[in-house]
């Protein structure tokens, strides 16, 4: 299915969507970088609640998305979060080597 681009701007918005109260498991491996990863989907959700739990994350939204593309982007952005805290060091390495500082 493809995105549709809603007046507002928001590319996530799919007609016929409805109310959205879910809870995307997380693998236990991925739990410490839950935190980082809600804060970066508010800013793409702004109108969802989300609330960590034990396992996962609980999404609620007003309505108009879809729970699949909600669980898709959630454990995208946890997945992101992990990569950005693994190499985060490397990369700080890099820019001081190539800066000399």
């Amino acid at each position: 299915m493809a995105r549709i681009i809603a007046p507002g701007g928001d590319m996530t918005k799919l007609p016929d969507a409805a109310d959205v109260d879910v809870v995307v498991e997380i693998p236990p491996q991925f739990a410490k970088y839950a935190d980082a990863a809600m804060l970066r989907l508010l800013v793409l959700y702004p109108a969802c609640r989300l609330a960590k739990q034990s396992g996962g994350i609980s999404v609620s939204s007003p309505g108009g998305l879809a729970a699949d593309q909600f669980r898709k982007d959630v454990l995208h952005a946890v997945y992101r979060e992990r990569i950005y805290s693994e190499t985060l060091t490397m990369r700080q390495a890099l820019v001081a080597a190539v800066t000399g500082r």
